[in-house]
């Protein structure tokens, strides 16, 4: 799909719509406001889809508090000198992983108050200059390292209000620039999946507005502890990751073990066999002695052979 869109879709739409020139001539869309100094304002306009003709030199797009759920794959690729993108309250659900191609020196996005849950690997890869992020108010439940980074120059990233119980280990180690991160308003659950986040409140608790009022809502014994005051012997108890050999182990052991067992059962099945044919010839033994002797009494048969 990347390569497809790389190497035919991006140049058939710089064909269909080439880049502006000077004196080139490009008309404001009747459902926008454009001003002269580069600022393209549709919010509010009830749109259902990114208006596709547009000044490729605008440096401020706003869509915000409108209806659109989906951005398909190429929605801004004309863009290319794009520096803010407002995408606020439109009730988006979900974004193509290709939806911000071609945004390369975008330096604020404002996704916040939409009703996205989760985010595609990769979705902000094309944006390596970009300082500002905003998902508050959605209703991510945890974030995984691939659905924000890299970002080398992110410095402000607001998580807020949210649905967030967990992240990722390595999600802040991929945004080395970071100096702003707001993550109040979620319901966060201290166990195992939370150490790489409380090792990092411990290093960077000046980079987290109010750290020290974000509180545990589980398990019972840190409920309403402050996640910046647990501390590293808390998390003794989670398991330590497992090694290639580790993995082998458990992979064999499974089949190791039932064929074992039936070894087992093989063995144990071959003896019981063997004695019991041993005791019913020793038993025929005895009664072909009585036969050939008459005169002699057999009072018992027993494991060692007949009594008399």
């Amino acid at each position: 799909m990347t390569f497809f869109f790389s190497f035919f879709l991006l140049p058939l739409m710089l064909i269909l719509c080439p880049p502006s020139t000077p004196g080139s001539a490009w008309s404001c869309p009747s459902e926008c406001v454009c001003r002269q100094d580069g600022q393209v304002n549709c919010s509010g306009r009830a749109l259902h889809s990114v208006p596709r003709i547009l000044d490729p030199s605008i440096q401020v797009l706003l869509l915000d508090h409108n209806h659109m759920d989906f951005l398909p794959p190429g929605a801004f690729t004309l863009l290319s000198r794009l520096l803010s993108l407002e995408l606020q309250a439109n009730g988006l659900q979900r974004i193509h992983v290709h939806a911000f191609w071609g945004l390369r020196v975008l330096k604020s996005l404002d996704l916040s108050a939409n009703t996205l849950q989760a985010l595609e690997p990769g979705t902000f890869q094309p944006l390596q200059a970009l300082h500002t992020l905003s998902l508050a108010g959605n209703r991510l439940m945890r974030l995984e390292p691939t659905w924000l980074g890299p970002l080398p120059l992110l410095q402000s990233l607001n998580l807020q209000d949210n649905l967030l119980s967990s992240m990722g280990s390595g999600v802040l180690d991929r945004l080395p620039a970071l100096l702003v991160l707001n993550l109040h308003g979620n319901p966060w659950v201290c166990d195992c999946t939370i150490s790489s986040l409380c090792r990092w409140l411990h290093r960077h608790t000046h980079l987290v507005p109010g750290a020290e009022s974000l509180l545990c809502v589980s398990p019972d014994r840190l409920t309403l502890r402050p996640m910046a005051a647990i501390t590293e012997a808390s998390f003794n108890y989670c398991a330590q990751p497992l090694t290639p050999w580790d993995l082998v182990v458990i992979t064999m052991l499974g089949p190791v073990s039932f064929l074992a067992s039936l070894a087992g059962c093989f063995i144990f099945g071959s003896l019981i066999t063997t004695f019991q044919a041993r005791r019913k010839n020793r038993s025929v033994w005895c009664h072909q002695g009585l036969e050939a002797h008459p005169s002699s009494a057999v009072l018992e048969e027993g494991f060692g052979g007949c009594k008399r």
